[in-house]
Protein backbone atom coordinates (compact mmCIF):
# COMPACT_ATOMS: atom_id res chain seq x y z
CA UNK A 1 0.00 0.00 0.00
CA UNK A 2 1.51 3.53 -0.82
CA UNK A 3 1.92 5.79 2.14
CA UNK A 4 -0.54 8.03 2.74
CA UNK A 5 0.01 12.12 2.38
CA UNK A 6 -0.46 14.07 5.06
CA UNK A 7 -1.89 17.33 4.28
CA UNK A 8 -1.97 20.72 6.42
CA UNK A 9 -5.55 22.08 6.77
CA UNK A 10 -4.66 24.77 4.34
CA UNK A 11 -3.27 22.32 1.94
CA UNK A 12 -6.95 20.01 2.40
CA UNK A 13 -9.12 23.62 1.60
CA UNK A 14 -6.75 24.70 -1.38
CA UNK A 15 -7.26 21.49 -2.84
CA UNK A 16 -11.07 21.24 -2.11
CA UNK A 17 -11.60 24.89 -3.34
CA UNK A 18 -9.60 23.63 -6.85
CA UNK A 19 -11.61 20.94 -7.42
CA UNK A 20 -14.94 23.40 -6.67
CA UNK A 21 -13.97 25.68 -9.17
CA UNK A 22 -12.22 23.83 -11.84
CA UNK A 23 -15.62 21.98 -11.73
CA UNK A 24 -17.58 24.92 -12.89
CA UNK A 25 -14.80 25.42 -15.79
CA UNK A 26 -12.79 27.56 -14.31
CA UNK A 27 -9.03 27.35 -15.81
CA UNK A 28 -6.36 27.76 -12.75
CA UNK A 29 -4.01 30.92 -13.36
CA UNK A 30 -0.81 31.12 -12.30
CA UNK A 31 1.28 34.26 -12.28
CA UNK A 32 4.61 35.47 -10.95
CA UNK A 33 5.30 36.74 -7.59
CA UNK A 34 5.91 40.16 -8.74
CA UNK A 35 4.02 43.41 -10.77
CA UNK A 36 5.36 46.49 -11.70
CA UNK A 37 4.41 48.93 -8.74
CA UNK A 38 2.23 50.79 -11.18
CA UNK A 39 -0.36 48.16 -11.21
CA UNK A 40 -1.13 48.65 -7.44
CA UNK A 41 0.45 52.10 -7.37
CA UNK A 42 -3.33 53.56 -9.07
CA UNK A 43 -5.29 51.21 -7.02
CA UNK A 44 -4.20 51.17 -3.63
CA UNK A 45 -8.06 51.88 -2.62
CA UNK A 46 -9.00 48.54 -4.27
CA UNK A 47 -5.71 46.78 -2.12
CA UNK A 48 -7.20 45.16 1.36
CA UNK A 49 -3.76 46.59 2.65
CA UNK A 50 -2.49 49.54 1.04
CA UNK A 51 1.29 48.63 1.97
CA UNK A 52 2.81 47.46 -0.53
CA UNK A 53 6.57 45.73 -0.66
CA UNK A 54 8.49 47.43 -3.35
CA UNK A 55 12.08 46.97 -4.87
CA UNK A 56 13.88 47.90 -7.48
CA UNK A 57 14.58 45.67 -10.90
CA UNK A 58 18.29 45.47 -12.57
CA UNK A 59 16.15 47.58 -15.57
CA UNK A 60 15.48 50.29 -13.04
CA UNK A 61 11.76 49.50 -12.99
CA UNK A 62 10.29 49.77 -9.55
CA UNK A 63 8.68 46.10 -8.75
CA UNK A 64 6.96 44.95 -5.78
CA UNK A 65 5.58 42.00 -4.42
CA UNK A 66 1.82 41.33 -4.98
CA UNK A 67 -0.27 42.17 -3.14
CA UNK A 68 -3.20 40.91 -4.49
CA UNK A 69 -4.08 38.72 -7.37
CA UNK A 70 -7.13 40.27 -8.90
CA UNK A 71 -5.38 43.29 -10.56
CA UNK A 72 -2.73 41.12 -12.38
CA UNK A 73 -5.78 38.53 -13.82
CA UNK A 74 -7.69 41.79 -15.45
CA UNK A 75 -4.74 42.86 -16.78
CA UNK A 76 -4.02 39.77 -18.53
CA UNK A 77 -7.59 38.87 -19.55
CA UNK A 78 -8.34 40.32 -23.25
CA UNK A 79 -11.63 41.81 -23.90
CA UNK A 80 -13.87 39.35 -26.39
CA UNK A 81 -17.14 39.95 -27.26
CA UNK A 82 -19.96 37.57 -26.05
CA UNK A 83 -17.13 35.78 -24.50
CA UNK A 84 -16.57 35.34 -20.54
CA UNK A 85 -13.44 34.19 -19.09
CA UNK A 86 -13.37 31.66 -16.15
CA UNK A 87 -10.44 31.91 -13.90
CA UNK A 88 -9.72 30.11 -10.46
CA UNK A 89 -6.29 30.96 -8.80
CA UNK A 90 -4.29 29.68 -5.39
CA UNK A 91 -1.23 31.70 -4.87
CA UNK A 92 0.69 33.49 -2.25
CA UNK A 93 0.17 37.38 -1.84
CA UNK A 94 2.81 39.84 0.00
CA UNK A 95 0.54 41.91 2.76
CA UNK A 96 0.46 43.50 6.21
CA UNK A 97 -1.20 40.17 8.02
CA UNK A 98 -4.42 41.30 10.55
CA UNK A 99 -3.57 38.51 12.85
CA UNK A 100 0.40 40.33 13.52
CA UNK A 101 0.25 43.03 12.33
CA UNK A 102 3.13 42.54 10.13
CA UNK A 103 3.79 41.52 6.34
CA UNK A 104 3.55 38.18 5.81
CA UNK A 105 3.47 35.78 2.47
CA UNK A 106 -0.28 35.00 2.46
CA UNK A 107 -1.84 32.37 0.35
CA UNK A 108 -5.39 32.82 -0.95
CA UNK A 109 -7.31 31.27 -3.38
CA UNK A 110 -10.30 32.53 -5.25
CA UNK A 111 -11.66 33.00 -8.64
CA UNK A 112 -12.92 35.54 -11.44
CA UNK A 113 -15.31 36.06 -14.48
CA UNK A 114 -13.99 38.47 -16.26
CA UNK A 115 -16.29 39.06 -20.27
CA UNK A 116 -19.82 39.44 -21.13
CA UNK A 117 -20.98 38.79 -17.32
CA UNK A 118 -24.64 38.52 -16.82
CA UNK A 119 -27.08 37.30 -14.21
CA UNK A 120 -26.02 33.50 -14.96
CA UNK A 121 -22.25 34.57 -14.38
CA UNK A 122 -23.44 36.65 -11.24
CA UNK A 123 -25.12 33.88 -9.71
CA UNK A 124 -22.38 31.51 -10.38
CA UNK A 125 -20.13 33.46 -8.84
CA UNK A 126 -22.07 33.38 -5.75
CA UNK A 127 -23.45 29.95 -5.34
CA UNK A 128 -19.45 29.24 -5.52
CA UNK A 129 -18.82 31.74 -2.57
CA UNK A 130 -21.60 29.97 -0.42
CA UNK A 131 -20.24 26.38 -1.82
CA UNK A 132 -16.21 27.64 -0.85
CA UNK A 133 -17.49 28.60 2.55
CA UNK A 134 -19.77 25.19 3.26
CA UNK A 135 -16.23 23.47 2.30
CA UNK A 136 -14.32 25.39 5.09
CA UNK A 137 -17.04 24.62 7.54
CA UNK A 138 -20.37 23.57 8.02
CA UNK A 139 -21.14 26.38 10.38
CA UNK A 140 -20.65 29.19 7.58
CA UNK A 141 -22.98 32.25 6.27
CA UNK A 142 -22.55 34.27 3.48
CA UNK A 143 -23.39 37.68 3.75
CA UNK A 144 -24.86 39.28 0.29
CA UNK A 145 -26.18 42.98 -1.01
CA UNK A 146 -26.49 45.27 -3.78
CA UNK A 147 -24.63 48.44 -4.44
CA UNK A 148 -27.14 49.49 -6.81
CA UNK A 149 -29.74 49.46 -4.32
CA UNK A 150 -27.63 51.49 -1.67
CA UNK A 151 -25.90 53.86 -4.69
CA UNK A 152 -29.91 54.71 -5.03
CA UNK A 153 -30.37 56.21 -1.84
CA UNK A 154 -27.59 57.78 -1.93
CA UNK A 155 -28.42 59.81 -4.85
CA UNK A 156 -30.41 62.41 -2.48
CA UNK A 157 -27.64 63.17 -0.46
CA UNK A 158 -25.87 66.22 -2.27
CA UNK A 159 -23.01 66.48 0.02
CA UNK A 160 -20.05 64.45 -0.46
CA UNK A 161 -18.96 64.39 3.27
CA UNK A 162 -22.15 63.30 4.25
CA UNK A 163 -22.38 60.56 2.13
CA UNK A 164 -19.16 59.39 3.28
CA UNK A 165 -19.91 59.44 6.65
CA UNK A 166 -23.34 57.66 6.24
CA UNK A 167 -21.47 54.66 4.44
CA UNK A 168 -18.84 54.61 7.20
CA UNK A 169 -21.82 54.11 9.28
CA UNK A 170 -23.61 52.16 7.81
CA UNK A 171 -20.76 49.67 7.59
CA UNK A 172 -20.50 49.43 10.81
CA UNK A 173 -24.12 49.06 11.44
CA UNK A 174 -24.60 52.31 13.14
CA UNK A 175 -28.47 53.47 12.51
CA UNK A 176 -27.99 56.22 15.24
CA UNK A 177 -24.91 58.03 13.34
CA UNK A 178 -27.21 57.79 10.03
CA UNK A 179 -30.09 59.43 12.45
CA UNK A 180 -27.98 62.26 13.77
CA UNK A 181 -27.10 62.93 10.02
CA UNK A 182 -30.38 63.00 8.88
CA UNK A 183 -30.76 65.62 11.51
CA UNK A 184 -28.18 68.15 10.56
CA UNK A 185 -29.40 67.72 6.98
CA UNK A 186 -33.23 67.89 6.75
CA UNK A 187 -32.46 68.47 2.73
CA UNK A 188 -31.07 64.96 2.43
CA UNK A 189 -33.23 63.23 5.55
CA UNK A 190 -35.17 60.84 3.78
CA UNK A 191 -32.29 59.32 1.85
CA UNK A 192 -30.28 59.03 5.25
CA UNK A 193 -33.41 57.75 6.99
CA UNK A 194 -33.38 54.84 4.38
CA UNK A 195 -29.91 53.86 4.76
CA UNK A 196 -30.87 53.44 8.75
CA UNK A 197 -33.11 51.02 7.60
CA UNK A 198 -31.30 49.49 5.57
CA UNK A 199 -28.72 48.94 9.21
CA UNK A 200 -31.60 47.12 10.53
CA UNK A 201 -33.08 44.81 8.82
CA UNK A 202 -34.34 41.74 10.22
CA UNK A 203 -36.10 38.75 9.35
CA UNK A 204 -36.17 36.36 6.50
CA UNK A 205 -34.43 36.73 2.96
CA UNK A 206 -38.02 37.28 1.82
CA UNK A 207 -39.04 39.40 4.53
CA UNK A 208 -35.94 41.53 3.69
CA UNK A 209 -36.79 41.99 0.05
CA UNK A 210 -40.64 42.87 0.55
CA UNK A 211 -39.38 45.53 3.09
CA UNK A 212 -36.51 46.69 0.01
CA UNK A 213 -39.67 47.22 -1.85
CA UNK A 214 -41.31 49.00 0.29
CA UNK A 215 -38.69 51.15 0.94
CA UNK A 216 -38.53 52.05 -3.32
CA UNK A 217 -35.32 50.20 -3.66
CA UNK A 218 -34.08 50.08 -6.93
CA UNK A 219 -35.96 47.45 -9.16
CA UNK A 220 -33.61 46.25 -11.61
CA UNK A 221 -31.08 45.87 -8.55
CA UNK A 222 -33.65 44.22 -6.39
CA UNK A 223 -34.46 41.94 -8.72
CA UNK A 224 -31.00 40.99 -9.69
CA UNK A 225 -30.46 40.66 -6.05
CA UNK A 226 -33.90 38.58 -5.43
CA UNK A 227 -32.74 36.44 -8.45
CA UNK A 228 -29.40 35.26 -6.50
CA UNK A 229 -30.77 34.67 -3.25
CA UNK A 230 -33.23 32.12 -4.60
CA UNK A 231 -30.31 30.11 -5.98
CA UNK A 232 -28.56 29.91 -2.82
CA UNK A 233 -28.49 27.73 -0.26
CA UNK A 234 -31.42 29.58 2.68
CA UNK A 235 -29.79 27.90 5.32
CA UNK A 236 -26.74 30.38 5.05
CA UNK A 237 -27.07 32.99 3.17
CA UNK A 238 -28.27 36.29 4.96
CA UNK A 239 -28.94 39.82 2.98
CA UNK A 240 -27.04 42.48 4.66
CA UNK A 241 -26.34 46.17 3.65
CA UNK A 242 -23.71 46.85 5.86
CA UNK A 243 -21.56 44.62 3.47
CA UNK A 244 -20.44 47.33 1.53
CA UNK A 245 -17.51 47.58 -0.60
CA UNK A 246 -15.34 49.96 -2.14
CA UNK A 247 -17.98 52.35 -4.22
CA UNK A 248 -15.05 53.22 -6.77
CA UNK A 249 -14.85 50.04 -7.70
CA UNK A 250 -18.11 47.75 -6.84
CA UNK A 251 -21.36 48.37 -8.74
CA UNK A 252 -23.35 45.47 -8.49
CA UNK A 253 -23.74 42.55 -5.32
CA UNK A 254 -21.24 42.76 -2.98
CA UNK A 255 -20.63 39.60 -0.32
CA UNK A 256 -18.84 38.48 2.43
CA UNK A 257 -18.32 35.14 4.43
CA UNK A 258 -17.70 33.98 7.57
CA UNK A 259 -17.38 30.92 9.40
CA UNK A 260 -17.73 29.82 13.16
CA UNK A 261 -15.08 30.65 15.24
CA UNK A 262 -13.28 33.51 13.23
CA UNK A 263 -13.74 37.04 14.04
CA UNK A 264 -13.41 38.65 10.52
CA UNK A 265 -14.31 37.76 6.97
CA UNK A 266 -12.47 34.46 5.29
CA UNK A 267 -14.43 35.57 1.87
CA UNK A 268 -15.02 39.02 0.08
CA UNK A 269 -15.72 39.64 -3.42
CA UNK A 270 -18.59 41.39 -5.56
CA UNK A 271 -18.69 42.76 -9.29
CA UNK A 272 -16.33 45.44 -10.07
CA UNK A 273 -17.19 46.71 -13.53
CA UNK A 274 -15.57 50.38 -12.20
CA UNK A 275 -12.31 48.59 -11.79
CA UNK A 276 -12.06 47.76 -15.17
CA UNK A 277 -13.83 51.10 -16.50
CA UNK A 278 -10.44 52.83 -14.48
CA UNK A 279 -8.41 50.21 -16.63
CA UNK A 280 -9.78 51.74 -19.50
CA UNK A 281 -11.64 48.37 -19.84
CA UNK A 282 -15.20 47.42 -21.47
CA UNK A 283 -15.83 44.04 -19.50
CA UNK A 284 -17.77 43.35 -16.46
CA UNK A 285 -16.25 41.33 -13.89
CA UNK A 286 -17.28 39.72 -10.34
CA UNK A 287 -15.51 37.45 -8.38
CA UNK A 288 -14.05 36.95 -4.99
CA UNK A 289 -11.28 35.34 -2.56
CA UNK A 290 -10.91 33.56 0.33
CA UNK A 291 -8.46 34.33 2.65
CA UNK A 292 -6.38 31.73 4.33
CA UNK A 293 -4.61 33.42 7.06
CA UNK A 294 -8.00 33.97 8.69
CA UNK A 295 -8.47 30.82 8.55
CA UNK A 296 -4.87 29.56 10.04
CA UNK A 297 -6.33 29.14 13.43
CA UNK A 298 -9.30 27.78 12.90
CA UNK A 299 -7.29 24.79 10.51
CA UNK A 300 -4.92 24.05 12.88
CA UNK A 301 -7.18 23.83 16.19
CA UNK A 302 -9.14 21.16 13.78
CA UNK A 303 -5.71 18.64 13.82
CA UNK A 304 -6.49 16.47 16.31
CA UNK A 305 -2.72 14.82 15.63
CA UNK A 306 0.57 16.21 14.95
CA UNK A 307 1.62 12.68 14.06
CA UNK A 308 0.30 9.28 13.83
CA UNK A 309 2.97 7.18 15.30
CA UNK A 310 5.73 8.32 17.41
CA UNK A 311 8.58 5.82 16.95
CA UNK A 312 11.09 5.84 19.86
CA UNK A 313 14.90 4.70 19.23
CA UNK A 314 18.05 4.67 21.27
CA UNK A 315 21.57 4.48 20.65
CA UNK A 316 21.81 0.65 20.90
CA UNK A 317 18.92 0.06 18.15
CA UNK A 318 19.92 -1.29 14.57
CA UNK A 319 19.22 1.73 13.00
CA UNK A 320 18.33 -0.31 9.64
CA UNK A 321 15.51 -1.82 11.62
CA UNK A 322 14.30 1.28 13.17
CA UNK A 323 14.23 2.86 9.45
CA UNK A 324 12.43 -0.54 8.16
CA UNK A 325 10.06 -0.77 11.38
CA UNK A 326 9.24 3.16 10.08
CA UNK A 327 8.68 2.47 6.41
CA UNK A 328 6.48 -0.26 7.10
CA UNK A 329 4.39 2.11 9.32
CA UNK A 330 3.68 4.74 6.53
CA UNK A 331 3.19 2.28 3.95
CA UNK A 332 0.61 0.85 6.07
CA UNK A 333 -1.09 4.35 5.40
CA UNK A 334 0.08 6.16 8.81
CA UNK A 335 2.38 9.26 9.25
CA UNK A 336 5.60 8.36 11.26
CA UNK A 337 8.33 10.65 12.99
CA UNK A 338 11.42 8.79 14.08
CA UNK A 339 12.52 10.19 18.00
CA UNK A 340 14.59 9.58 20.68
CA UNK A 341 12.90 11.08 23.13
CA UNK A 342 9.23 13.11 22.33
CA UNK A 343 9.21 16.74 22.58
CA UNK A 344 7.08 18.75 24.97
CA UNK A 345 3.78 19.25 22.73
CA UNK A 346 4.00 17.20 20.30
CA UNK A 347 0.74 15.83 19.76
CA UNK A 348 0.51 11.40 18.48
CA UNK A 349 -2.01 9.14 18.22
CA UNK A 350 0.26 6.76 19.19
CA UNK A 351 3.80 5.71 20.60
CA UNK A 352 6.35 2.48 19.54
CA UNK A 353 9.03 2.50 22.23
CA UNK A 354 11.66 0.10 20.13
CA UNK A 355 13.86 0.03 23.92
CA UNK A 356 13.33 -2.94 25.56
CA UNK A 357 14.80 -2.02 28.65
CA UNK A 358 12.86 1.53 28.70
CA UNK A 359 9.38 -0.30 29.75
CA UNK A 360 8.03 1.52 26.70
CA UNK A 361 4.93 0.84 24.76
CA UNK A 362 6.06 -2.07 22.35
CA UNK A 363 4.27 -3.26 18.96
Amino acid sequence: MSARIELKGEEKVVMALRSLYTSYGYRPYKMSRFEEYDLYAGNKDFLVSGNVITFTDTNGKLMALKPDVTLSIVRSVRDVRNAVSRICYDENVYRVSDRSGTFREIMQAGLECIGDVGILELAEVAVLAQKSLQNISEKSVLTISHMGITEAFLKGISNQEVIEEAIAALSSRNAQAILSLAGENPDSAGSLEKLAHLCNLTGSNDQVLSELENMGADRLSLEELRTVVSLLDPKSVRIDFTAVGGMKYYNGMVFRGYVEGVPVAVLSGGQYDRLLRRMGRRSRAVGFAVYLDALERLLEDRREYDVDVVLLYDRCDDISQVLRRARALREGGMSVVVLREVPEGLRYRDLIDLGANRGGQNA
